[in-house]
């Protein structure tokens, strides 16, 4: 891999793929060592954090969360984050292909679950029945039974329906969002897999067999933002994960995101930041990290 890019972790075996893996956190550190656990890593899956006893920081992106006893940290695909330098905090470490969370094709949940994995991040104070929902999996991963795997999947699906969405559901408030809308999840994915291209709403709208106005109808009702927005949103993200977490100059940056010149990018970053990319860059290498 390009030295400058951000280092992607994945997940390791083809089992681990179609059945996780829940790791303490002390274990993680044990196995991978500070170093590695502490270096910003880009995940090509999901995972949940979950906090038991201690308390300290965690970086995901740019920012940094305290964490401690009943804190729930969400990851989503594509997202970068690591752990502190100093162990201060135990736990468990669940990551899981999201494809493991549906329980078929007609699943309504599974596209709340998808996106409020990515949009939440940090959850605090979460009960102790979820706590006990942690212990019990932990028990199952030890089992020989041949539903093992199915009681790990609901489980999982209850610590997400129990508290991750509703979370995300009462701190976002899309503003018409239906239970399954599979529509919105095609558009989510649709733009995180083509960002990179800046495709237009008509674009999309031709891609997903729909009108512009449809399109932007679905993506105001999910999310209270239009089509561009969502898009634009994608963009500035991955251009805050390169600056913090790249060694890559601005000038590649903006070759990599598709801009045609570097000041274009700069001009789109303070008009949605009030920085310029250079200042986010240092303050997040001074610590500062920024929303």
């Amino acid at each position: 891999m390009n030295e400058k890019c951000i280092p992607i972790e994945r997940l390791r075996s083809d089992t681990a793929l179609a059945n996780p893996y829940i790791f303490r956190i002390s274990e993680l550190y044990d196995l991978r060592g500070i170093d590695d656990v502490s270096q910003p890593h880009r995940l090509n899956f999901s995972a949940l954090i979950y906090v038991s006893k201690g308390e300290g920081f965690h970086y995901i992106d740019h920012k940094r969360h305290i964490i401690r006893a009943g804190t729930l940290l969400t990851l989503g695909k594509n997202q970068v984050h690591s752990f502190a330098k100093e162990r201060t905090v135990d736990g468990y470490v669940l990551p899981f292909n999201c494809t493991f969370l549906s329980c078929g094709k007609n699943d309504p949940y599974f596209d709340l679950m998808i996106m409020a994995l990515g949009h939440l991040n940090w959850i605090d104070n979460i009960g102790d029945d979820i706590g006990s929902l942690f212990e019990t999996m932990v028990k199952e991963f030890a089992s020989t039974s041949e539903f093992k795997a199915e009681i790990i999947r609901n489980l999982l699906r209850s610590i997400m329906l129990k508290v991750v969405v509703p979370t995300f559901q009462s701190e976002f408030n899309p503003v018409n969002q239906t239970i399954g809308s599979n529509d919105f999840y095609r558009l989510k994915n649709h733009i995180e897999t083509h960002f990179y291209d800046r495709p237009s709403a008509s674009d999309i709208a031709l891609a997903l067999g729909k009108s512009v106005k449809q399109l932007d109808k679905l993506a105001k009702d999910n999310s209270g933002e239009s089509v561009k927005e969502l898009v634009d949103d994608r963009v500035l993200l991955e251009t805050k994960r390169l600056l913090a977490f790249s060694q890559h100059s601005i000038s590649e940056i903006a070759t990599q995101l598709r801009f045609n010149e570097a000041t274009n990018m700069t001009k789109f970053f303070k008009r949605h930041t009030d920085v310029s990319p250079k200042d986010f860059r240092q303050l997040c290498r001074m610590g500062l990290h920024q929303k």
